[in-house]
């Protein structure tokens, strides 16, 4: 019994080890077998054509160099591969008429390679010979210069993937245009030019793969000739009663256009005239012609065996309108277009302005006008483009057009404006306009007057490029004039300066002046202006019996602060208006006191400091008794710094609150609660203002910049890049940094020097020393 055990394992082992080494046989023959197939360029895809369900062709690329034959393989159904043929060298091909329908055919082709190697050249392609059929109807059909339709259709009305194939008149080369599902018969191939000579054809395809499909039909293909451009930009319009011109845009490579005119008597078109080729117009003297008649044209221009499509139809009534005298434009500052015309005509109903840009090359119908319609302004119009107009009378509902104007383009560019523009007065009946020159591209400049509010503005003088003043020396002292200085470039550009009021009337006194003193070296005047003319206000205070000159301000200005004053002294102001060299009467007298002078007896020695100190104490900012210390070297906290701002800016409010370390008991209970509703400071996420807590520098800076910004006088805007002067620069937060550069470019924020370097110190605290001469910088600023 062991034995037969043993004897038994022996032959199973046998067995599995004569398995094993045919199988390592087989691997070794496929690897050899294989082994050629080193990159796409040694093999070939496989395609057949089905001419019909008993014979096809198969094809494939001769992508190798010194193969010595080709083994063309086939199966049936679920059957094994059987070779077919072997063709030569260089074969691309074979025709199989063995086949019928009803079966599933499996074609692969091998390849034994000039290195002797033999391998599987294409992929295996299945098919049956009747899944396709040949189409048997095609049809191409011009519509456009730029489309050609096609139709085709199959036996049985029967539907496949259908592939469509092209070339030209001059290639015989045949590419496939595209690939069409089934159940659609129709393309349209819109990616051809012009007057050009094309070849179609279309052939069946698998749902599969494209590698299965029928022949072309037809194989030679069927011609077609795209249309020719059209012309465009026809137009017409009457030379008298009897004449009408017409006149088109050029578009093609023709040998001539035809003219075709349908009247109202016919009701039809006809060919009235054949033009050479390149002509661009035409006059129409036919005798048939009546006055007053509309008459329609139409136009296309032709090339041996083919022509364009025809021109838009146009209609023409046969009345004389006189065109639009000469039509002129100007671009201002790049946001709008004025043009102008004369209108030499008193029958027209309105006016058609007709507009290209250089993005959009074709005229188009832009805008109408109404009856002695003589400007138009364009708000439509984008920056860096060219805008060209022309424009037409017309006679509504009836078809009557004049010519149209010369054409006027415009460059819609910006010119800066000339800046500042002021005056002064050099003599009874003369002044001198100055202005400054901004702009780095006009060609001149014009003066413009207008005399009295409703008068019309006009050209006193056209002057060079860089001119920056002009004398103006035919005025009087009874009218209002209003000047403006327009500047022009060549491309048509304008812009304005800022217009002036002038008169030589003496202007009207100032009355209520009233005098208020806001610490002990400042005194702030108001008053109300009466004049329309004025060009600034002389000040006036009494010094030693008599008045003098203390200060100037421009028109319209209504306050000046007197500063550096002695404190506790009274002094007596008066205001007068002045325009050129006429000054008004003088306001009525008011007397006023600066305050009491209120120090410290621990600031002497911090001179940088004192003068802010002193003049913040006069108007009343700290709680601090005069003659007593004021611990300028001590760090201020959040609290007090808000009532500092609060009431050295008079932000003054009513605003009821609370937050989690702020309460009604707290000392700047009234000022935080100014400054949190102004949003000078904000609390925190756990709603929190940290009013007992010294304050930073940066947190100071910040707070004044909202401060001003509260008061309406906000801090202009500041490269950032000037906190580079500072040594610890990188270290400003992104978040704050454009908000430090605006306070630091104010001046009310300065750098600390360290051994020989200037560093901000964001993080530092802030003295009450410094605390005062931040908000009396900022309260100096306007």
């Amino acid at each position: 019994m062991k034995i037969n055990n043993i004897t038994n394992k022996k032959k199973l082992h046998n067995y599995i080890s004569q398995l094993a080494f045919t199988l390592a046989i087989a691997v070794f023959m496929q690897i050899f077998m294989v082994s050629g197939i080193a990159s796409a360029a040694d093999t070939s895809d496989l395609s057949v054509i089905i001419y019909s369900t008993t014979s096809i062709s198969l094809n494939w690329d001769d992508n190798l160099t010194g193969e010595k034959y080709y083994v063309v393989e086939r199966k049936i159904d679920s059957g094994s591969f059987h070779t077919l043929s072997s063709p030569p060298p260089n074969s691309k091909s074979v025709f199989d008429s063995t086949v019928s329908p009803g079966h599933t055919y499996t074609y692969r082709v091998w390849v034994r390679n000039s290195e002797d190697k033999y391998y599987l050249y294409t992929p295996e392609l299945a098919f049956r010979t009747d899944e396709i059929a040949k189409p048997n109807s095609l049809t191409v059909t011009p519509i456009s210069y730029n489309q050609i339709d096609i139709t085709w259709g199959y036996a049985d009305n029967k539907a496949y993937n259908t592939i469509i194939e092209r070339r030209t008149e001059n290639s015989n080369d045949w590419t496939k245009l595209a690939t069409i599902g089934i159940g659609q018969n129709t393309y349209s191939d819109k990616s051809i030019s012009s007057g050009v000579k094309y070849y179609y054809r279309v052939r069946a395809c698998s749902n599969t793969t494209e590698n299965i499909k029928s022949p072309a039909f037809p194989e030679e293909g069927k011609t077609v000739y795209s249309f020719l451009y059209k012309p465009t930009e026809f137009e017409g319009l009457a030379l008298s009663g009897y004449r009408i011109k017409l006149s088109w845009k050029d578009n093609s490579s023709e040998t001539a256009f035809i003219i075709e005119r349908k009247s109202p008597k016919t009701g039809t078109f006809k060919e009235i005239a054949v033009i050479p080729q390149n002509d661009t117009s035409y006059i129409d003297t036919d005798s048939e012609l009546e006055a007053d008649v509309t008459y329609q044209y139409r136009i296309r221009a032709v090339s041996g065996t083919t022509s364009s499509e025809y021109s838009d139809i146009i209609s023409v009534t046969n009345t004389y309108l006189k065109a639009p005298g000469t039509l002129s434009s100007s671009c201002t500052d790049g946001k709008n277009i004025q043009l102008a015309w004369d209108d030499l005509t008193d029958n027209e109903t309105g006016f058609e302005i007709w507009r290209k840009t250089g993005s959009n090359p074709v005229w188009e119908l832009y805008e109408t006008m109404g009856r002695n319609a003589t400007s138009f302004v364009d708000q439509n119009i984008s920056l860096e483009d060219t805008f060209t107009y022309k424009v037409r009378a017309k006679i509504n509902d009836n078809n009557v057009y004049s010519a149209f104007t010369n054409e006027t383009t415009v460059w819609s560019t910006t010119i800066s404006a000339p800046a500042d523009l002021t005056y002064e007065v050099v003599g009874k009946t003369e002044i001198k306009l100055t202005w400054k020159d901004t702009s780095m591209s006009e060609a001149g400049y014009r003066v413009e007057r207008k005399q009295g509010l409703s008068g019309e503005w006009y050209t006193i003088a056209y002057l060079g490029a860089d001119t920056i003043s002009y004398n103006d020396k035919w005025i009087n002292n009874t009218d209002v004039y209003f000047y403006r200085i327009k500047v022009y470039d060549r491309s048509n550009s304008i812009n304005y300066s800022n217009e002036i009021t002038v008169s030589l009337k003496t202007p009207e006194a100032p009355t209520n002046l009233q005098a208020i003193p806001i610490s002990s070296s400042e005194i702030k005047l108001t008053w109300e202006d009466n004049s329309f003319n004025e060009t600034g206000f002389l000040i006036e205070a009494m010094q030693f019996s008599s008045f003098r000159e203390v200060g100037r301000v421009s028109a319209n200005t209504t306050t000046f602060i007197h500063q550096n004053l002695v404190a506790g002294k009274s002094i007596t102001y008066r205001v007068s208006a002045l325009s050129g060299s006429n000054q008004s009467s003088t306001s009525k007298e008011v007397v006023a006191a600066t305050k009491e002078k209120i120090t410290y007896s621990d600031v002497s020695n911090i001179k940088w400091a004192v003068t802010a100190i002193e003049n913040l104490a006069s108007r009343g900012v700290f709680d601090t008794k005069a003659n007593t210390k004021f611990y300028p070297s001590q760090n201020i906290t959040i609290g007090e710094f808000c009532s500092m701002i609060i009431r050295s800016m008079d932000l003054d409010m009513v605003s009821a609150g609370r937050y989690a370390d702020v309460t009604a008991k707290h000392k700047y209970y009234k000022e935080i609660m100014a400054a949190a509703k102004l949003g000078i400071i904000s609390p925190d996420n756990n709603n929190k203002l940290y009013p007992d807590k010294a304050i930073t520098r940066e947190q100071a800076g910040i707070m004044l910049l909202m401060a001003m910004k509260a008061k309406g006088t906000p801090l202009p805007d500041e490269d950032g890049g000037l906190l580079k002067q500072f040594a610890d620069y990188r270290s400003i937060s992104k978040t704050t940094a454009d908000k430090i550069a605006d306070v630091c470019g104010a001046g009310i924020l300065s750098g600390r020097i360290v051994n020989g370097q200037t560093y901000l110190q964001l993080s530092g605290m802030v003295t009450r020393a410094e605390a005062s001469v931040m908000v009396y910088k900022a309260i100096n600023l306007y």
